[in-house]
């Protein structure tokens, strides 16, 4: 395997470093709302009711939730006709920026539109960096800058629980201005990154294509080809998404909750403990991938995630050691299942659609997750406040991925590559093709 390390170009280096980056930033940006979402709520209600709070943050995870779907399947859409590139760099605007926004935010409604547009830019830009990430890693050394490029969401969500550290003191809004920093990574991407000859063959060819696969490339998606495994895809991914943001959310205010205070610290070191958790899962079944096949690595990533939130949820009464193990544990496997979406559905679609595939096939599960943000939001409320009961509620939906599991689309174990020459310039040029 080291040979494999030692023998990859300074390129495809760059496009690891420059996915990993993207997607630190989208952890970041995501988790700003997850970890001040009390105190922003409570703030702007101006209440101090975990009942209301819990019934208001489920709108505004929602609407961050229908904004990552809706980013996922335009900007993949847009990927696969302007380039990754470009979109990398649209997406990385779209949602530093509106994450700069939610810092002005004078109620739940503005701040719910601008996580919105935040979710847009950073669903788009995850599908984006996940197939552009496919495209230029061959081999099995792909699986392993996979489950690299994984951590990064827990690093992501690690340097916001830094940050409140360092800036909760000043307020939710600071965190929120913070924000802003993924924009500078642009910058590098425009000059030192350019499309794969895979893109650039499959914008060529889709020049001489019909008018319909011009315009259509979303219905393509769930052709009479493709409509199998992009169920079982959706069906996969919902359980990962639905898991990971309809249950884990809630981690942050049920500190609150059982502290009966604004637990700062606490809420920062309980982040902490789930990310470095998920990061050590991303690692771990990135470098057991291979041994232990696609369906084993779901399954075992769908049963652990979901027997360690009902016991964490049902068995911690209060803050304090037994509440940051499992929430290591919990971290370990929510995370998991992230790391073979992210290998095995690049290998199921061609280059002309494959951004879009993935966009549509793995974040439309983030519908179903804006919907169990709001019924967990209205379990909370019929539990008087209990996130620990609401959460062991949602988190059956793993069930879901270990049935699914058992039934994948095979594979042909790489992702799908052109074996055309490469285009000429001018072809390249009538294409729209960038470098």
């Amino acid at each position: 395997m080291l040979q494999q390390f030692q023998s990859r170009t300074p390129y495809e280096w760059r496009v690891l470093f420059t996915t990993w980056m993207g997607m630190l930033f989208d952890g970041m940006d995501a988790s700003i709302f997850v970890l001040a979402l009390y105190p922003t709520l409570s703030e702007l209600l101006n209440t101090t009711s975990h009942a209301e709070v819990g019934v208001a943050a489920s709108y505004v995870l929602a609407a961050f939730m229908v904004g990552w779907t809706v980013g996922s399947a335009i900007f993949g859409v847009i990927a696969d006709r302007i380039g990754r590139v470009n979109t990398m760099v649209l997406t990385i605007l779209l949602y530093a920026v509106c994450t700069g926004l939610c810092a002005t935010s004078h109620s739940t409604i503005e701040l719910a539109i601008y996580r919105f547009f935040v979710g847009c830019g950073i669903g788009g830009e995850l599908s984006v960096g996940a197939v552009f990430l496919a495209e230029s890693w061959k081999g099995k050394g792909r699986y392993w800058a996979t489950g690299v490029m994984c951590t990064a969401f827990g690093f992501g969500y690690l340097l916001t629980a830094c940050l409140n550290y360092g800036l909760g003191g000043f307020g939710w809004r600071a965190l929120y201005l913070v924000g802003m920093v993924p924009a500078l990574l642009t910058i590098y991407i425009r000059l030192k990154l350019k499309d794969s000859h895979e893109f650039a063959e499959a914008a060529e060819r889709r020049v001489e294509s019909s008018a319909f696969d011009k315009v259509a490339p979303i219905l393509t998606v769930f052709n009479r080809e493709n409509r199998g495994k992009s169920c079982c895809v959706l069906s996969l991914a919902t359980a990962a998404i639905v898991g990971y943001w309809a249950v884990l959310s809630w981690v942050p205010a049920w500190v609150n909750q059982l502290t009966g205070t604004n637990a700062t610290a606490e809420r920062s070191t309980c982040a902490i403990v789930l990310n470095v958790g998920a990061i050590i899962g991303a690692l771990v079944l990135g470098g057991v991938f291979e041994k232990l096949g696609r369906k084993k690595s779901f399954f075992y990533s769908y049963l652990g995630a979901l027997a360690s939130c009902i016991m964490m949820f049902l068995t911690v009464k209060s803050y304090g050691p037994e509440l940051l193990v499992w929430v290591f544990v919990v971290g370990f496997f929510t995370e998991a299942p992230f790391v073979p979406l992210l290998i095995y559905v690049p290998e199921l679609y061609n280059a002309k659609i494959r951004v879009t595939a993935f966009g549509v096939s793995v974040q439309m599960g983030r519908l179903f997750a804006a919907a169990a943000a709001i019924m967990a939001g209205q379990l909370i409320a019929l539990f008087g406040g209990s996130y620990a009961m609401a959460g062991s509620c949602v988190a059956l939906v793993y069930v879901v991925g270990m049935v699914a599991s058992l039934v994948l689309p095979q594979s042909t174990g790489d992702v799908p590559m052109s074996t055309a020459p490469a285009p000429t310039e001018k072809k390249r040029q009538l294409a729209g093709v960038t470098t």
